[in-house]
């Protein structure tokens, strides 16, 4: 279990009871834990756990010119995938009317979903919007057919898993409260930067003032 465990988190995995229920049991208990993260030490990576959230992943110690093209490039297919995960978990909540994003463990029940989405064409529309460009595009023009295609997307990014191959259930995995920290990070660091904006405006203008 150790080798599949550490093979999963240097692949970029994040181990959740739902997508990989053994290593994550396996992590959770604490000599396990000090064993994986001893050994990822060696590779400068550490051991991280989600902040409040049962869901581990590997992480560089600290960037340097060795592994900044590695963690740009990780960053990036992250950001990549950032608008268009976004407007669907937007629509998920509008078609359900739900307050809250949907979240590690939440079920996706694709004809359950699929009834929402038809009964209102604005939400149709916004369906064909995110299957013409970037994570979900493709030529399918059907709802049903596009519907599919985005949950088989999400899954192979990571962000579903699906119990039984052939049925319509998809659970949602730790990599989307993962998504979610990320999204605050770039809020945080865009109200700075709009924070920043503000105070060199304020202070060019008592320059001006008292100039």
């Amino acid at each position: 279990m150790f080798k599949q465990v550490t093979e999963s988190l240097l692949s970029g995995q994040f181990i959740c009871p739902t997508a990989f229920p053994d290593a994550f049991d396996y992590l959770a208990k604490a000599e396990n834990f000090s064993k994986v993260d001893a050994f990822l030490a060696q590779l400068e990576r550490e051991l991280c756990v989600l902040e409040g959230e049962e869901i581990y992943y590997a992480a560089y110690a600290q960037i340097d010119n060795a592994n900044r093209s590695q963690i740009k490039e990780a960053f990036s297919e992250i950001r990549s995938q950032l608008r268009p995960v976004v407007e669907w978990m937007d629509m998920v909540m509008t078609a359900t009317g739900q307050d809250m994003p949907i979240r590690a463990r939440d079920e996706i029940r694709l004809h359950k979903l699929l009834d929402m989405i038809e009964q209102e064409p604005s939400l149709c529309e916004q369906m064909n919007r995110l299957t013409q460009t970037g994570l979900f595009k493709t030529n399918k023009t059907a709802i049903t057919d596009q519907l599919s295609w985005i949950l088989q997307k999400l899954e192979q990014c990571g962000y579903l898993v699906k119990p039984n191959p052939q049925g319509a259930l998809y659970i949602v995995t730790g990599k989307m409260n993962y998504l979610h920290q990320i999204i605050a990070f770039l809020n945080d660091a865009e109200d700075l930067e709009l924070d920043q904006q503000a105070a060199n405006r304020d202070g060019n203008q008592q320059q001006e003032l008292f100039s």
